[in-house]
């Protein structure tokens, strides 16, 4: 199974930000390849549908490449036998998340009620649910890591659920 990138690529992003944890002693390279190999199969299933373009062939593992594909903010197009470097270094800040707590970017959800408040003295707590009107989605519910939306940004088409435009949430 393929995975974005390359081992040595990953070395190098995580060596110029010191993050520390992609080369921790516990670690071995097949559990690398591995963290970036969940972390390419999330990207795709999660940022797939707003890649432009489509895939070059409808049996290919990955996402990239794709024919048709444009990159947003040189309003270049994306060459067709390229997988853009942007997927690359979003695959491997998202493979730091996944060494580090395998399957973070893909957790198991079960759709229903949320705590909206929770009291421990005498424990108390307060679901709400979308028959109060508060939608709960998956993709409401997924993990959102800026370093990936940031690296991304230029070649995602806009988001429709959304109303068109790109919006980035920081709390």
């Amino acid at each position: 199974m393929a995975f974005y990138g390359t081992l040595a690529g990953a070395q190098a992003y995580h060596e110029a930000r010191g993050n520390m944890a992609w080369n921790a002693g516990t670690g071995t390279d097949p559990q690398r390849e591995a963290a970036l190999l969940r972390a390419s199969e999330a990207l795709d299933g999660i940022y797939g549908p707003r890649f432009p373009g489509k895939k070059a062939t409808r049996t290919q593992e990955r996402a990239w490449p794709r024919v048709g594909a444009v990159d947003h903010c040189a309003d270049e197009p994306i060459p067709e036998n390229e997988t853009p470097p942007e997927v690359e270094t979003a695959t491997y800040a998202l493979g730091l998340a996944e060494l580090v707590t395998p399957g973070s970017s893909t957790p198991t959800l079960t759709l229903g009620r949320s705590v909206k408040r929770q009291k421990v003295g005498n424990i108390e707590r307060e679901f709400f649910s979308p028959e109060e009107g508060v939608s709960i989605t998956l993709e409401s519910l997924r993990p959102v890591l800026t370093a990936v939306e940031d690296a991304l940004r230029c070649i995602l088409t806009p988001d429709t659920r959304k109303g068109g435009t790109f919006t980035l949430d920081r709390f």
